[in-house]
């Protein structure tokens, strides 16, 4: 072997011996972090039922109250002289008059209040409150006390009712019902006491919960309702507390994630340690001083050559042996990739630097990275696209790369002014990457959540019917699309979401994101019984894993103006597999009636686009679009554009001035 052979070995020996102690560092510090995770989330989902207990607490409270207010003097007094049904009408009266009475003005200022003979109601400073007051005056009469979490008037209330020690002759008691409104001074006392944000919703309506506790946090709760992702970080755990009343709790799992990371960090010196010495071995070999060897010392070398290679294989496993993910340790510890096949008929030697520019991140997903870059070109030419890369380790997984060059390969297909375009692809010395028009602009998510954080409503009917209209101009042309050759591509885009629609700041509406698009063309395929998709949107014959057609992508649709006309996803679920039941079993009756309640003249529309059966649903985009024209005018896209603007002026600004390109 020469000397230049050999001094090449022990560079290649060096680097594995390095990027293996670098996996294997990564992989136990991401499964500590992962551990730490799971632990926080276990204390969250721990202290939700303590949360739920204090707060039974305070209506405790509030009966105690109620029971000092049924037996004051003045009330026993009154009793005696209650002998017929005429005898309730001057009751009355006194109990109204009890108001402007020094005695009684502690119970004026917890809340509203009403009394009660028995369960018959006497007086109430709320009547609208009394039907739900009558049941627990019903409970108390026999029990003694009885207490509650109601909702009224878009506001959280904790109730406490007892009856008076004191009867009629007819064996009747006073019954006395008190409510206190619960408000942030009283959640943010809990809050204190367990270390945790509190966030109580009322109806379903986030716009009225009332949050205690740090308001970084509180405002976590409010996104979780209010956004149509699921959140994956350890964050926040939700139960119903009564009827129509929701109580979620967030635990900052922060420290323990520091704790996790500083642990992790102490593995690291003895990894690299190992892995320095293998490194260092690896030079000493390659570029000791050596005479020229001889043929019976050619063997011998090889032999120590291999022998060395072997040694830091097995070195590196044992300092991975705790590791989940030792298949990607195996994977560095055999070679590192170079100008070989990657199974797709790339055999280039070398790749180019990367011609585009970072600017600005967007966001980073289980398969691919996405940021805003720039490229730049002679005479001070610029021009700014969003490009998607798929990350690095996955690189060398031919499904993946297939998956991610089908991807491109239908994007760059479709050309219609109401989906993104992608205009390149390739391969570069970062990655597999494709490059994609950049809009200024904001997704229908963020459009929606905007509206109800500034103007305290969802989006009005006009706006979703031009933005659904134009969506389906998108899906109408996907679902058309016929190849080169002439034959249908059974395009189904299987994630239409509000992440999924961009509406760009001169009012358009684009569609986006056909990564895991179905079409007769792909050369991949979903495997039988894999669910892809966004849960709170997709068809329940996708979430049972069935064949899906256009009808799917319609269905999701009608969920996605379910969302922009009432601001809030038609679903709801503690998790993932929550979604997954409701997803597959569809809308129930009780969903179905909330939406002819809450979307309008679209009701109708809306329902039978989200018909279980697909036979029942709209048959193609261009049906869906005429059903909505018959409901009415829609907005154009000047006022589209002045709502978007007005909403994101301020984020607008600061991105032209960021992305500016010139003319």
């Amino acid at each position: 072997m020469s000397a230049t052979t050999r001094r090449v070995l022990g560079v290649v020996l060096a680097v594995l011996a390095l990027a293996g102690g670098t996996v294997a560092f990564s992989s136990q510090r991401a499964t500590q972090l992962k551990a730490a995770s799971v632990q926080a989330q276990a204390e969250v989902d721990a202290e939700l039922p303590k949360v739920a207990a204090s707060l039974e607490g305070l209506t405790q409270e509030v009966a105690r109250a109620a029971e000092r207010g049924a037996n004051l003097e003045a009330i026993g007094g009154l009793l005696s002289e209650i002998t017929s049904q005429a005898d309730l009408e001057p009751l009355a009266k006194t109990f109204e008059a009890f108001e402007t009475e020094p005695f009684f003005a502690p119970f004026v200022k917890v809340g509203p209040h009403a009394f009660f003979l028995g369960a018959t109601p006497l007086f109430s400073t709320e009547p609208a409150l009394v039907p739900k007051l009558q049941t627990l005056a019903a409970t108390a009469t026999t029990a003694g006390t009885a207490t509650a979490i109601v909702t009224h008037g878009g506001a959280v209330w904790l109730v406490g009712v007892s009856r008076s020690q004191k009867t009629n002759p007819q064996q009747q008691p006073i019954v006395f019902a008190l409510a206190e409104k619960l408000t942030p001074v009283r959640l943010d006392g809990l809050a204190s006491k367990h270390g945790a944000a509190v966030l109580v919703v009322p109806d379903g309506k986030s716009i009225d919960a009332v949050g205690g506790g740090s308001k970084e946090f509180v405002d976590v709760l409010r996104h979780r309702l209010t956004s149509m992702k699921l959140l994956t970080e350890p964050c926040c755990a939700q139960k119903e507390l009564a009827p129509g009343v929701q109580l979620l709790v967030h635990r900052d799992p922060a420290a323990r994630l520091h704790a996790a990371t500083a642990e992790a960090s102490k593995a690291a010196a003895p990894i690299y340690g190992v892995a320095g010495l293998l490194a260092l071995g690896a030079l000493v070999f390659g570029f000791r001083p050596q005479r020229k060897p001889q043929n019976d010392e050619h063997a011998e070398l090889l032999r120590q050559t291999a022998a060395q290679l072997k040694a830091s294989q097995e070195q590196l496993q044992r300092l991975s042996q705790r590791i989940e993910t030792a298949s990607t340790t195996d994977r560095f510890a055999g070679g590192a990739p170079g100008p070989t096949d990657d199974g797709l008929g790339s055999t280039q030697a070398t790749v180019q630097q990367s011609r585009y520019e970072v600017v600005a991140p967007l966001g980073e997903g289980g398969m691919a990275r996405v940021a805003v870059a720039v490229v730049r070109g002679a005479e001070g030419f610029r021009r700014t696209f969003v490009v998607k890369r798929l990350r690095p380790e996955l690189s060398n997984n031919p499904e993946v790369v297939s998956q991610f060059i089908d991807e491109a390969r239908l994007g760059a297909s479709l050309v219609h002014s109401n989906i993104i375009p992608v205009f390149d692809f390739g391969r570069d010395a970062e990655g597999y990457y494709l490059a994609q028009e950049y809009i200024l602009g904001r997704d229908v998510d963020a459009l929606i959540t905007a509206s109800r954080e500034q103007r305290q409503r969802a989006l009005e009917p006009e706006v979703v019917l031009y933005i659904a209209q134009e969506a389906l101009k998108a899906l109408g042309y996907a679902h058309t699309r016929a190849n080169d050759a002439g034959k249908a591509m059974g395009l189904v885009h299987r994630d239409v979401s509000p992440n999924n629609l961009m509406v760009s700041a001169r009012g358009e509406v684009k569609l986006l994101d056909f990564g895991i698009v179905k079409s007769d063309d792909r050369t991949t395929r979903t495997q039988a019984g894999v669910v892809k998709g966004n849960l709170f949107f997709m068809s329940p014959e996708q979430a049972r894993a069935l064949p899906v057609d256009p009808r799917s992508d319609l269905f999701s649709l009608g969920m996605v103006l379910v969302s922009a006309l009432t601001g809030e996803t038609l679903y709801s679920g503690d998790n993932v597999y929550d979604l997954m039941t409701r997803a597959a079993a569809g809308p129930t009756d009780a969903d179905r009636e909330r939406v002819k309640r809450e979307c309008g003249a679209l009701a109708d529309v809306v329902l039978k686009a989200l018909s279980v059966d697909p036979a029942s649903r709209f048959p193609d985009a261009e049906a869906f679009g005429k059903a909505l024209a018959a409901v009415g005018p829609a907005a154009t896209s000047a006022q589209l554009q002045a709502l978007v603007e007005t909403l994101f002026a301020t984020q607008f600004a600061e991105e032209r001035q960021k992305f500016a390109v010139s003319a």
